[in-house]
């Protein structure tokens, strides 16, 4: 029978640990999410041992590894997603509730890398919204659960050399995939996401199981590797950060770490598997499967509920609260279903596992397919709550990163276009309320935008996943400027201090100069369209949560002062700009603004449909300063 190793479950403790505390913002742990590295590599060895040993013996049976899978890992997740689903309903909002909803439905069905691999798009909400996103990496583990006992079953009757070869060759091809796709794309979240890309991660697990040196170790050697082992954990933990390009090669020093610590463990009791053995050691790797399902919904939910960052008192009674729920869910849940105690027979587990799944799913679809259950909140509250949605009509068709878009047209039918706005997101804001402009006067206005895509040609965000398809959309839209006949007036807007505007090493200065130049060129009169003030966090949930609270804002402001004081750099390099080209500028700060405040809701009219784009509503506020550019002229 294979022994019990408590170094396997301090070396739990090892990977848990970092990512809890990388979650909980605590410095000194910016790379702590290679634990969750090292837990797949813990994985794939423990699951190989059992598997070969059974298959060893003669009484491995795939139904009955699935049944032990099921044992270990539902009844906890269960539980989490359980007590996920109140704590949504009072906590989130309606566009994050059915986010949730959606993310429920994919934890329950193992899919949930695929899901979050999806969820990439521009509008997409913060990590920090998401109760369940930690639970992509079972997502890893259970697919690679369900083929790899199969293909070792197909290989039983091979020898060790043929099954380390295949082995092998899987991993190799699975770290080459990784790399590649980072290198395309440093960002990559199907590197990150998905089962394919981390096999690799599994497998080096897995091969420790077929590598049996035939000589005895030296002892020295092995206290080398073990130490080695932990600096290359420990390592990255202190100097990996969420600018690291990851997983990939980056991933390598974490694996292989793991991969040292357990090889020597497995020879000798080293320094390393002594210190991993300690009790205190032990219980952290005990109840680290619950620790980890459980940490990060109470943060996510804590700072719902807080809509303030959180303090350091706070994030130390969430990681106390965790460690003792995780405690808790060991002794009550996990234990008796891995003892058998509860659920006793094969059918009862998978009975209640699809029992389980079915409710899952329905309170999944109920979520989406009502908006994010919007009617759990008062007709007052839900007009505020909507304004997440009071958007562009037309925004999902011309608002895309997909290159082959061609632009939009708004306003008149078949009326000639004299206006054209390029630009990111930023810009798209104003497309239907300067169609509505273009149609009162007989025209129409021509809108060539794309997500995070500023309007140059020749600069792109370096880690922008659809940077490509953006330098496609960037020649495409001047080129089409240039050569029109029509138009007259191009507007460039964007939110420019998202981008480099006052750093002229960057070049991106220069192309924005460049572009302006070709502009004025081809004859066309050129505006910029300033930043919107912004308050800093998303307007319609803040709204909601006053009005909760029975805060009833009659508007929600901020000083002017403070928004000049925001952008003055960016402001001043737009001012020039105007000044030297000859540029008509536009601020949308003086419909939105008085002398004194700025406003994001007025009179019950919500000015923003998120942190930083207008809405519709708010988009309408500032038609007026855009009436100019439609005014009839002589064409005599």
């Amino acid at each position: 029978m294979r022994s019990y190793r408590p170094d396997i479950d301090g070396l739990r403790a090892l990977a848990v640990v970092p990512v809890v505390l990388f979650h909980a913002d605590v410095p000194g742990f910016s790379g702590g999410f290679v634990g969750v590295d090292v837990f797949f590599v813990i994985s794939g060895f423990l699951i190989t041992s059992i598997i070969r040993q059974e298959m060893v013996e003669g009484r491995f049976s795939i139904v009955g590894f699935y049944e032990r899978r099921a044992r270990r890992i539902l009844p906890a997740l269960f539980v989490v997603m359980a007590a996920c689903v109140p704590l949504s309903a009072m906590l989130l909002f309606p566009e994050q509730y059915e986010s949730f909803a959606t993310s429920l439905i994919a934890a329950s069905l193992f899919v949930a890398s695929f899901h979050f691999r999806m969820e990439s798009g521009y509008f997409d909400l913060a990590a920090t919204e998401k109760p369940l996103l930690h639970t992509w990496s079972l997502s890893v583990e259970e697919i690679f659960y369900v083929f790899f006992p199969l293909l070792l079953l197909f290989m039983a009757r091979r020898q060790n050399r043929t099954v380390l070869i295949v082995l092998i060759s899987l991993a190799v091809w699975s770290f080459l995939a990784s790399v590649a796709a980072l290198y395309n794309d440093p960002a990559s979240r199907t590197a990150f996401f998905l089962p394919p890309f981390r096999a690799w991660e599994l497998l080096a697990g897995s091969l420790l199981v077929f590598l049996n040196p035939k000589r005895k170790l030296p002892l020295a050697f092995l206290q080398t590797t073990a130490l080695i082992g932990l600096a290359l954990i420990v390592w990255p933990v202190v100097t990996y950060s969420e600018n690291t390009v990851f997983p990939g090669l980056a991933a390598v020093l974490p694996c292989l770490g793991t991969v040292l610590i357990i090889f020597s463990g497995s020879h000798a009791k080293t320094i390393v598997s002594r210190g991993l053995s300690l009790p205190a050691m032990v219980f952290i790797g005990l109840i680290s499967y619950s620790l980890y399902l459980w940490h990060w919904p109470l943060f996510v939910f804590a700072k719902a509920y807080s809509q303030a960052a959180l303090g350091a008192l706070q994030v130390a009674g969430l990681i106390g609260l965790s460690v003792a729920l995780a405690f808790v869910s060991w002794r009550v849940v996990e234990r008796p279903f891995r003892n058998r105690t509860a659920l006793p027979t094969r059918r009862q587990v998978f009975a209640t596992a699809a029992g389980a799944t079915t409710v899952f799913l329905v309170i999944g679809m109920h979520g989406i397919s009502t908006n994010g259950w919007i009617t759990r909140f008062a007709p007052e509250l839900r007009a505020i709550l909507t304004a997440s949605d009071d958007v562009d009509p037309r925004q999902s068709e011309c608002l895309s990163s997909d290159p082959r878009v061609s632009g939009c047209r708004y306003g008149a039918e078949n009326a000639i276009s004299r206006v054209a706005l390029w630009g990111d997101s930023h810009g798209a804001v104003y497309a239907q309320a300067l169609g509505e402009l273009a149609e009162q006067s007989g025209q129409s206005v021509d809108i060539y935008t794309m997500p995070s895509c500023p309007p140059v040609v020749g600069w792109t965000a370096p880690n922008q996943p659809w940077r490509a398809n953006c330098e496609v959309f960037q020649s495409y839209a001047l080129e089409t400027l240039l050569n029109s006949e029509d138009i007259e007036f191009v507007l460039l807007s964007g939110r420019f201090p998202g981008y480099p505007i006052a750093n002229r090493e960057t070049g991106f200065p220069d192309v924005l100069i460049e572009t302006i130049d070709q502009l004025k060129s081809a004859g066309k009169q050129v505006a910029l369209v300033y930043p919107v003030p912004e308050f800093g966090g998303h307007v319609p949930n803040i709204l909601g949560e006053m009005v909760r609270r029975s805060d009833l804002p009659e508007a929600l402001t901020t000083s002017r002062t403070r928004q000049t004081e925001l952008f003055a750099e960016e402001e001043d390099v737009l001012d020039e700009l105007v000044a030297a080209h000859q540029l008509i500028a536009i601020r949308p700060q003086d419909a939105l603004c008085d002398e004194t405040r700025c406003y994001f809701s007025r009179e019950g009219a919500v000015y923003y449909s998120d942190e930083i784009h207008l809405s519709l509503t708010g988009a309408r506020q500032t038609q007026r300063l855009f009436t100019f550019l439609f005014e009839s002229t002589d064409t005599n």
